[in-house]
């Protein structure tokens, strides 16, 4: 039997397999590692704790068609750390390297993972903490058995510990299901209790696995060992991870060291969670010792030396991680500073200057190879990173502490500093995040220290400061992927608290923008490439500005970035890295928190995240109150309204739905809505001027909403400006009709949401009579969306109005009560109110204004841009209904008067067939739509109302389109059928090319035109060129990708298929003879015809004959030329065929 594994990358995919593995065999007839390796394929977030998966493959695990089947399988489960373990001698068999270690580490860790997932009984984990104990006690001997190898007993109680661990942290992470008791309370509680009694289990035998390691350290001690002959693996060496450059037995004694310095971290850490032991203190001493003999030892001049050196700093990697450990105490007096004849030592600060001298010498001695100076290199900063991360530890057991003061001088942490920006452009990618730790944990000992001793700098100058700046950009370009723990790391480290309120950092000077602002302009640059990138770099960047408001008047420009970025990419990975991988959650933790986290979390995984985290900063900001927030969103929102006025792509009338400049310009209103808040009396002139200019333009329903809103917000704050400014717009008779629209909702929305009732009743006077006139205007969707409003207005204020007590004139409070009864009782306006029913209570001021109000989706949402459907909108697809209804009913009482006049009489027949041929004889010219329909109307229907009625719709919206319905139904009783002609025009995407290639097929009555995107006909360039074309050609959707598929079905359906082209094998246009079932290909403008159509799917390719020096033609005109010449050909052989066979 085959298995084939592969890496399962979507919930959907792994069920379908896991349901496929558990119908066709059971778990217990694989073998036990093939099942590991199976499940450990499946990506974890699928199967660990709360994983969709996890309760299926355990199920599946635990299976049984009879009673010893599960019974055999787990035992086997139970029994694998002993025969793990287990060694059978023979001459040279304990000789490894670490391509055999890090093989049986993948094992060891597929093993611990499928043990965790399907059992936690406290009986399976009792035999094997036995068997550890069994195994744990055989160390104590002087010459150990040789029945066990022992450096797989380490691997295998790393490989568990750190199962555990995953799952613990799962356990606290997700729902902190073990402090707030929930439904699962019964799982952490069984988990505790496992991790205790391997606690206990561990540390009966730490002591002899710390006098096992004690022994083994030894190796990195030897002298004079001179250069040995290296194995035939490592001389031969071309590519892949750098390898030890020993001899085979000495690399064997080297590991087992290492990985018992690995074990005992491990366990010391694992054990001081759960029990504290008096043995536990005996282990931290040897460990600090450790680490003293190893920063100490003296290198010898060999490369045998050098690479023990460089083994015994891999080992202090693990053993400087276990005491930095936040809940590890027990050390804390080796470390506290002391007093000694009047000075205060440090032990770390001696500590930490000799690892760098030490380190830095075996370095630049020139013994090891560049290879092996990259690893070493990687093993320096995660131990200066371990090394600095043990003032958190001391940080969080003060109370342990006689007192809590910096544990580094000042001096040695700028020599680290300096040490790390010469460092940072030559770092391997293995050393990104440990390396820009340091730089974060150094910058925040610096902070700690100037607390300390109330001095007023870090002691890092502005040079300091561009030189870590550029070198860490360098390291940051040189990543071949961005992950997200290096690019949190990289902005927690760079834009640090400690010197982010600094504004010499952010400040331009003659040689250019200050380091911090040179970084963020590069950072968000690159953004735009990287979603990730912009997301996080969002993240930290509002929260810092929360923090400190008056840098954001350096970082206009950045922040309409953030606040237009849109991006068609979706990160996929991206929350299931963050899910999956600790060290990325920990350095998003590191980040500034989001002004509004419980809000914006929900973004996170969204395009939308950058924008909402500008508009959560600002709304946040508002609320300080303080004079530098106050002007930063006064400053950013003259800012974004100069961009609408001024910028070439928002100031734009003339755009498509959907479209790049569509949702800019959305996404520049809905932050300018947020920031309304900030309007004062000095900038309330020059902000409404502004909206004005974008009012009057034209913008489509989705853009003009929330123009709509903010003038409704300006108006509210100022009540006194509403009926200045908007009184004169209502008697401007110039007015464009869809911004008298807008101002009609401006206004009554302001007069139904005024808080102080002198001022509601004082608009209701100046701005409710300017609006009746409205309601006769001639423009049927301002007249129908007018009378909506004004009913809305009188249902709600019609009390306040007064008019039954008023000394108003009679007649006038007539008109009123009559006009409320009309729009209250009328069954057209009825039904108007009911097709928008709930969308004018939308509006709400308190909440409009906010990212919660514009970011959350509202009734009947369009999905686009978090954008609601606007109720004029909604007004008019109400009216385009009653139109098409209106329409079709026309129709079919113009066939019903057409079929009268029919049966008539041969008079009447005689007068109705000429009223046809005039009217196909006007078709023949230049064609008059208004006048030719208006005829041909009057002639059919006989009804002169019927005509007025047309006409006066046509007025009304300004088209034809009933007159044309009209026409074709007259033309449509003499016309012959529709020519079987396809023009396939998907790969054609210019607008005006298409509007023109569209009005040529409805000329030539082409059977069907194929489009790569039916939603272009919406478009109003498209409109202005095709003038309704659309309406009478056939159209489909044939998406690019799709065009080979339909052209093959348009062969099988016995179409020739005939590609307009020059080719090497092309026929002149002028020799062709077009088959009556034909499709016209034409290729991309510039480009032509792809090259796979033609070889594919095309018959015959026809080129046009040229005579100039320009080798191609606009292919819209190619197209025409080519539809008229099939036109003549079918025309002269129907007329060939009349006079041949002439009609009875």
């Amino acid at each position: 039997m085959h298995y084939h594994f592969v890496n399962l990358k979507s919930t959907a995919v792994c069920e379908q397999v896991i349901k496929a593995a558990v119908s066709l065999i059971s778990a217990a007839e694989i073998p036990l590692n093939r099942l590991l390796y199976f499940i450990s394929t499946i990506p974890r977030e699928f199967t660990d704790y709360t994983g969709p998966l996890r309760a299926t493959v355990q199920k599946w695990f635990l299976q049984k068609k009879d009673c010893s089947e599960m019974n055999n399988l787990l035992d086997e489960l139970i029994d694998f750390p002993t025969t793990f373990i287990k060694h059978t001698w023979v001459e040279g068999s304990y000789l490894y390297d670490d391509e055999d270690v890090g093989a049986w580490e993948g094992e060891a860790q597929r093993w611990a993972r499928t043990l965790v997932l399907v059992t936690l009984e406290e009986q399976h984990f009792k035999q094997i903490f036995s068997f550890l104990e069994k195994c744990g006690d055989k160390l104590s001997e002087n010459s150990p058995a040789r029945e066990y190898l022992y450096i797989k007993f380490f691997v295998i109680i790393i490989s568990l510990i750190e199962e555990l661990e995953v799952k613990k942290k799962k356990l606290v992470h997700q729902n902190n299901t073990i402090a707030s008791g929930g439904s699962d309370m019964t799982d952490g509680l069984e988990h505790r209790a496992i991790n205790e009694k391997l606690a206990k289990s561990l540390l009966l035998v730490l002591e002899n696995m710390v006098a096992f390691s004690k022994q083994s350290c030894s190796v990195f001690w030897l002298k004079n060992k001179d250069n040995m002959d290296l194995p035939c693996s490592v001389k031969g060496k071309l590519g892949g991870p750098s390898q030890r450059r020993l001899a085979t037995s000495i690399t064997s004694s080297v590991l087992q060291s290492i990985w018992s310095m690995r074990c005992v971290s491990s366990v010391v850490t694992w054990c001081n969670h759960y029990t504290s032991d008096v043995s536990l203190h005996s282990a931290f001493s040897f460990l600090w010792e450790f680490c003293w003999e190893v920063i100490q030892h003296s290198t010898y001049a060999t490369e045998t030396g050098a690479e023990l050196h460089l083994a015994a700093y891999e080992a202090l990697v693990y053993v400087l991680s276990a005491l930095s450990t936040p809940a590890i105490y027990h050390f804390l007096v080796f470390v506290e500073p002391k007093q000694l004849n009047g000075d205060v030592k440090l032990p770390l600060d001696f500590l930490a200057t000799t690892f760098l001298g030490n380190i830095n010498s075996l370095l630049t001695n020139g013994v090891l190879t560049r290879s092996r100076r990259a690893v070493l290199m990687c093993w320096k900063w995660l131990c200066v990173d371990s090394l600095l991360s043990i003032s958190r530890c001391c940080d969080e057991n003060k109370s342990q502490l006689k007192s809590l003061g910096p544990l580094f001088s000042d001096s040695t942490l700028r020599t680290i500093f300096l040490d790390i920006t010469e460092s940072l452009e030559n770092a391997g990618e293995n050393s990104v995040v440990s390396i820009l730790r340091c730089v974060r944990s150094v910058l925040g000992l610096l902070q700690f220290n100037m607390s300390h001793r109330n001095l007023s700098s870090l002691g890092i100058s502005y040079e300091m400061m561009m030189q870590l700046v550029k070198s860490s950009w360098i390291l940051h370009l040189s990543c071949n992927k961005r992950r997200i723990a290096p690019i949190a790391a990289l902005l927690s480290a760079i834009l640090h608290p400690s010197i982010f309120p600094n504004l010499e950092l952010h400040e331009a000077n003659e040689k250019g923008p200050g380091p911090l602002k040179w970084f963020v302009e590069n950072l968000l640059n690159e953004g735009s490439k990287s979603p990730r990138t912009i997301r996080l770099a969002a993240l930290h960047l509002s929260g810092l500005w929360l923090m400190y408001p008056d840098t954001l008047r350096f970082y206009m420009e950045e922040l309409k970035l953030l606040a237009l970025y849109g991006s068609v990419a979706f990160d996929e990975d991206f929350e299931a890295e963050l899910s999956e991988n600790h060290e990325a959650r920990f350095e998003v933790s590191m980040l500034a928190q989001s002004p509004d986290r419980e809000f914006t979390e929900v973004f996170i995984n969204t395009e939308l995240y950058a924008r909402v985290s500008v508009a959560a900063l600002f709304h946040q900001l508002k609320s300080l109150g303080t004079e530098e927030a106050l002007q930063s969103g006064k400053l950013f929102l003259l800012k974004l309204l100069d961009s609408a006025v001024n910028d070439n792509d928002l100031s734009k009338e003339l755009y498509k739905k959907y479209s790049s400049v569509h949702r800019r310009k959305v996404r520049v209103w809905q932050m300018i809505c947020v920031l309304s808040h900030y309007i004062e009396e000095d900038i309330v002139e020059e902000v409404t001027s502004s909206a004005h200019i974008c009012l009057y333009r034209n913008n489509l329903p989705a853009v003009r909403q929330f123009l709509e809103t903010f003038a409704i917000l300006i108006y509210l704050k100022f009540p006194t400006l509403a009926e200045k400014q908007l009184v004169p717009i209502f008697h401007d008779n110039e007015m464009r009709q869809q911004a008298l629209s807008s101002y009609v909702f401006i206004a009554a929305n302001v007069m139904l949401h005024s808080r102080e009732l002198s001022a509601q009743r004082n608009h209701l006077n100046q701005l409710l009579p300017p609006i009746i006139p409205f309601l006769t205007s001639h423009h049927h969707s301002l007249r129908s969306f007018t009378q909506l409003l004004v009913h809305c207005v009188f249902s709600k204020l019609w009390p306040i109005l007064q008019l039954e007590s008023s000394e108003e004139p009679f007649i006038e409070r007539r008109c009123f009560q009559d006009l409320r009864q009309y729009l209250a009782e009328n069954t057209d306006c009825a039904r108007l109110r009911v097709s928008i029913e709930g969308f004018l209570d939308v509006f709400d001021p308190d909440t409009s204004g906010t990212p919660s109000g514009i970011f959350t989706a509202r009734p009947e949402s369009s999905g686009f841009e978090c954008v609601p459907v606007s109720v004029l909108e909604r007004v008019n697809n109400f009216l385009n209904d009653v139109r098409e209804e209106l329409r079709d009913c026309m129709i079919k009482d113009a066939a019903t008067i057409k079929n009268e006049d029919l049966a008539a009489g041969k008079h009447d027949q005689e007068d109705f067939e000429k009223t046809i041929t005039k009217v196909s004889q006007d078709f023949q010219k230049k064609i008059i739509p208004q006048r030719d329909s208006e005829q041909a109307s009057s002639a059919i229907m006989g009804n002169n109302d019927i005509s007025r009625l047309l006409f006066e719709i046509e007025e009304d919206d300004g088209t034809f389109n009933l007159a044309v319905e009209s026409r074709k139904e007259a033309a449509e009783a003499v016309r012959q059928s529709q020519q079987e002609l396809i023009v396939m025009a998907s790969l054609v995407d210019r607008i005006p090319n298409l509007a023109g290639l569209t009005r040529t097929c409805e000329i030539f009555k082409a059977g069907l035109l194929a489009v790569s995107d039916m939603g272009v006909v919406q478009d109003k360039q498209f409109r202005l060129i095709s003038v309704t074309a659309e309406k009478w050609v056939p159209m489909v959707e044939v998406p690019v990708e799709s065009v080979r598929t339909f052209l093959g079905r348009k062969r099988a359906e016995g179409y020739t298929v005939v590609g307009l082209e020059q080719t090497a094998h092309s026929v002149a246009l002028d020799e062709f003879v077009f088959p009556e079932k034909t499709v016209v290909v034409l290729g991309r403008e510039k480009e032509g015809i792809p090259v796979d159509v033609i070889q594919q799917v095309v018959d015959v390719c026809v080129e046009i004959p040229q005579l100039g020096v320009v080798r191609s033609l606009n292919v819209h005109v190619s197209a025409a030329i080519a539809i008229w010449d099939y036109t003549r050909q079918h025309r002269a052989r129907r007329a060939s065929s009349q006079s041949q066979f002439p009609p009875q």
